[in-house]
């Protein structure tokens, strides 16, 4: 529904625009049809009358000299269409004068109580449709290095946002932001690092901030290791996967895995950031349920050691690493072997790869192979067609954005007001290893 009304908004000054300089172009081709006559040229016929009548908006006119004879009607109509179409081309002018000069430069002087998001990516996409929903007339800017990012458009146009162009990090960059005035600050570009280093200085220029600057960390054990430092102290750091995974494993796993006498196998097929941080929910929030995970990804073996030295695996259950593609159907039957092996039953399989089209693709090729798995598909956004699929095969399908969405606190949003407290597990089990 947001979409719908950012659509509107993007569209209308152009049917503005188009609207009026219609209605000036009939005007003045309806004053010269009437019989109106101007100093310095004769405008006769349908064909010249059109041709005039649109010169009327090339500023400097193309020498027609002005209305002096022909019925009054006539003259009235043309001398509106001389005033109003300039009037239009000239706005025009200014219009796109101010898009190529930068907007934050324009209003540098009245920019006060805004909010300042990093980045332009997905996350960021997220926060301003749910700010934009809750506060219209709020101030936003985003910091983008890059200036060709396919999200500045809709952000300039559909949600009205200031965009500057440079590194969050650079310290020219942030004394543009005016930070001392600044409502929140959103640090959500897909840099980790950059993120952190940049509330570090922004501490640093507006320690009034403390509370209300936000950073996202998508790399769970560099949040963890970073928790103790100045920066996480003073700001409110989060993991969009973790809003996800918890929530994911909470909701949905942990009733099927009562609804199962045994313990259960699991099966995480993509073992990126999201499939790591469903693990880790799992050892977190369902220890004891299952017994045995089996973890698919063209990058399974170096993603796992990863996991292992930055998390690490508990110890109480089995695990199997495959490297492969999750469309390789050889795959799939090697994990129907195993899931033999284990005494057969319905397998927990969770399709968490990154490529929203190969997670769905995938179900589709396990549904045919393993009829009784227990099939859940992660998508970024809600689909249609992924959750007709799912209904028509039996396949559980859930959006990333609707949950990270979900886990964003209302203080975030808002004035004032207590921080919900975040999802993130506490400094006791932060470090835990196997």
């Amino acid at each position: 529904m947001s979409d719908d009304r950012g659509v509107r908004t993007l569209l209308r000054p152009l049917v503005w625009r188009s609207g009026a300089f219609l209605a000036v172009w009939l005007t003045g081709f309806a004053g010269f049809l009437g019989g109106a006559r101007v100093t310095d040229r004769e405008v006769d016929g349908i064909a010249e009358s059109a041709y005039y009548s649109l010169g009327l908006f090339v500023l400097g006119g193309l020498d027609l000299g002005t209305p002096a004879g022909g019925p009054i009607a006539a003259r009235v109509l043309l001398w509106t269409a001389y005033f109003a179409a300039p009037v239009i081309t000239f706005s025009a002018l200014i219009e796109a004068a101010a898009r190529i000069i930068s907007p934050l430069t324009l209003r540098v002087r009245p920019l006060s109580d805004h909010v300042v998001l990093a980045g332009a990516g997905r996350l960021t996409m997220l926060y301003v449709r749910q700010l934009r929903e809750r506060d219209r007339r709020r101030t936003v800017v985003v910091v983008e290095r890059t200036p060709n990012h396919p999200s500045l458009s809709e952000l300039r146009t559909a949600w009205k946002a200031l965009i500057v162009t440079g590194d969050i990090t650079s310290d020219a960059v942030l004394r543009r932001l005016r930070l001392e005035r600044a409502h929140r600050v959103m640090l959500l570009t897909g840099d980790d690092f950059a993120n952190l280093d940049a509330a570090a200085k922004i501490m640093k220029i507006a320690p009034g901030l403390a509370d209300r600057v936000v950073i996202h960390v998508a790399d769970l054990g560099f949040m963890r290791d970073t928790a103790q430092s100045s920066v996480a102290r003073a700001c409110e750091i989060f993991n969009g996967h973790e809003f996800a995974a918890t929530h994911l494993v909470r909701t949905n796993l942990l009733s099927r895995f009562l609804e199962t006498p045994d313990r259960d196998l699991v099966v995480l097929a993509g073992f990126g950031r999201f499939g790591q941080t469903v693990l880790d929910q799992l050892q977190e929030l369902a220890h004891g349920r299952f017994d045995s995970v089996i973890i698919i990804d063209k990058a399974a073996t170096r993603n796992a050691r990863f996991f292992d030295h930055q998390v690490g695996f508990a110890d109480d259950y089995d695990r199997l690493v495959i490297d492969g593609d999750l469309l390789d159907a050889a795959i799939w039957q090697r994990v129907g072997e195993v899931v033999d092996a284990h005494g057969g039953g319905r397998p927990v399989v969770i399709m968490g790869s990154g490529d929203d089209g190969t997670n769905l693709h995938a179900a589709l090729l396990l549904r045919r192979q393993h009829a009784s798995a227990y099939i859940i598909v992660r998508s970024f956004r809600a689909s249609p067609f992924t959750a007709e699929i799912a209904g028509e095969t039996g396949v559980q399908a859930f959006s990333l954005a609707d949950l990270i969405e979900d886990g964003m606190s209302d203080a975030w949003f808002e004035d004032g007001g207590p921080r919900r407290p975040r999802a993130s597990p506490s400094p006791a089990t932060a470090g835990r290893r196997s």
